[in-house]
């Protein structure tokens, strides 16, 4: 079974980070985001009301973790979803996306976007696809060569 949990305690934060470690290295090298954020580095970035952090318990292990920041605009970003490849199809990565458009709809967002590689991160698009989101213009720059810009429109 599947429990998403929001990220509020020092515990948490650890294990957020343990994880967003791991999803750094397991992408592709020129999919990486740089270097791999330090424990306060990730407890500033999520600890904020501009941004929300969530963990997937699964088998009472966190194995999955995604974020989602405010823009500028009224929309909030979905990033580093990322499911330990052991508890993947299990539908950990789905509630934890579902998490992350709560937690933005919550706050009066009109959209929640993202970037994938929509033919190296295959499985990662289709999922947002059946979430409903949809290919869009680009929110911001990326430093990789063919980002798919995704938005899911929440009103």
């Amino acid at each position: 079974m599947v429990a998403v949990e929001a990220v509020r305690d020092r515990a948490a934060f650890g294990q957020l980070h343990r994880l967003l470690v791991e999803y750094e290295r397991a992408l592709p090298h020129d999919l990486r985001h740089g270097r791999e954020p330090g424990l306060q580095e990730v407890e500033n970035a999520y600890a904020g009301d501009q941004a929300a952090a969530f963990l997937a318990r699964i088998d009472r292990s966190y194995g999955g973790c995604v974020v989602v920041s405010a823009l500028a605009t009224p929309s909030a970003v979905l990033q580093r979803l990322y499911v330990q490849p052991e508890y993947r199809g299990r539908g950990a990565a789905r509630a934890l996306a579902l998490a992350a458009v709560e937690h933005a709809r919550e706050r009066g967002c009109e959209r929640v976007v993202l970037d994938t590689e929509a033919e190296r991160l295959r499985a990662a698009y289709e999922l947002y696809r059946s979430l409903g989101f949809v290919v869009c213009e680009p929110y911001a720059p990326v430093a990789y060569a063919a980002p798919t810009y995704m938005e899911l429109k929440l009103r």
